[in-house]
């Protein structure tokens, strides 16, 4: 024992292992990495060893955190990657499948129980003019339209299940009709079973196109207002349109003809999903708070419409600071309905809104959501 402690005063780590060690861990190419999801047979894992096997200790108090996705970094900010809530949310997922000429890959994850954030690279196929694509890409006056995204929570769904039930459909379909594709990605696919019931928002922000591998890059996310279902409870399918090169004199081309899927296992190390619920007589207020989005629900109550609801709802923190909830939140999406007497008066208003955050929010330091007048507790 004496001996090995003695050898441990005197080991020094060489001069500037800890930077090398970092520039390897951060310049580690995606594609070595790269796996393919098996649908049948999936057996959860038990550890999130994608998240924590690469924080590497070099000395005493000092380690290498997995890097964020240049895509993240742009959204959330640089400082965001180095915060604990950052690295227990992003998870290493580089999954691919290969779904006859176009190809899909996962990234990287950004991961609560509700909400999702994914770096998604689509592979065009072969016969698409890379020259004439990135001429599109690059004019002022032409532009490639993000592909429908929709999302489903199943692992049970392989590509050559899904090309065997609806081949059928997709060869009656004009890809370049934003409607036509719309209605099969929506409802008419036989992911529809798996979807998330109760629904969710989700946007497709596009993030580039690289002509030497032929691929566009798109930052998603989605955020589920299922009560029943989380995102991490069972594998997520993503059910890809192709997207559509729009050319200056209003031309739509589809650049594939057929959708493509891609499953994997999300997953995070903490949940950090907050919720409460405040009932009265007729009335009921809902509030699910992540640190990547907010979900507000109303019944009875004098909100007549998301974007009132979302300007009547404050989120009160720990330090007595209050902020409403329109000052944090960059994009929003919801509903309104009523029911109605047999004379036509409404007599009570159900309105839901669901708001994605500037950046990520440190829900620990959040003690209650104001909504109205209602102060509802968080747990």
């Amino acid at each position: 024992m004496k001996l090995y402690h003695s050898a441990m005063e005197h080991c020094v780590p060489p001069e500037g292992l800890e930077e090398r060690l970092q520039q390897r861990v951060l310049a580690a190419a995606p594609q070595a990495e790269k796996r393919i999801f098996r649908p049948r047979g999936y057996v959860r894992k038990a550890v999130l060893a994608a998240v924590l096997a690469v924080i590497l200790t070099v000395s005493a108090g000092a380690a290498v955190l997995l890097g964020w996705d240049k895509v993240f970094s742009r959204r959330f900010g640089e400082e965001a990657a180095q915060t604990p809530m950052g690295q227990a949310a992003l998870q290493d997922v580089f999954v691919s499948s290969v779904c006859d000429d176009v190809t899909l890959t996962v990234r990287q994850a950004l991961v609560s129980d509700k909400t999702i954030y994914l770096v998604l690279d689509y592979q065009l196929p072969d016969t698409v003019d890379r020259a004439w694509l990135q001429q599109i890409t690059e004019s002022e006056n032409a532009w490639v339209q993000t592909p429908n995204v929709r999302y489903f929570a199943t692992g049970e769904m392989t590509w050559e299940d899904l090309r065997a039930a609806d081949q059928g459909k997709w060869e009656s379909l004009d890809w370049a009709d934003r409607s036509a594709s719309s209605s099969y990605l929506i409802s008419g696919s036989a992911l529809y079973p798996y979807r998330f019931m109760g629904g969710g928002s989700s946007s497709t922000q596009s993030q580039g196109y690289d002509p030497e591998t032929n691929t566009l890059t798109y930052l998603l996310s989605f955020t589920t207002t299922s009560q029943t279902q989380s995102l991490t409870d069972q594998p997520l399918t993503l059910l890809v349109g192709p997207p559509t090169a729009v050319e200056s004199d209003g031309t739509a081309t589809s650049l594939a003809d057929h959708p493509a899927i891609l499953t994997f296992q999300p997953e995070c190390v903490d949940a950090q999903t907050l919720t409460g619920e405040v009932t009265g007589d007729r009335m009921r207020v809902q509030v699910v708070l992540s640190p990547f989005a907010m979900q507000v629900e109303t019944y009875g109550y004098n909100f007549t419409a998301p974007m009132d609801l979302l300007r009547g709802t404050t989120l009160v923190f720990r330090d007595g600071t209050t902020v409403t909830a329109d000052q944090l939140t960059s994009s929003l999406g919801g509903g309104a309905g009523a029911s109605t007497s047999a004379s036509g008066e409404k007599l009570i208003h159900s309105v839901n809104c669901t708001a994605t955050f500037r950046d990520l929010l440190d829900v620990s330091q959040v003690a209650s959501v104001q909504v109205g007048d209602v102060t509802v507790p968080l747990e």
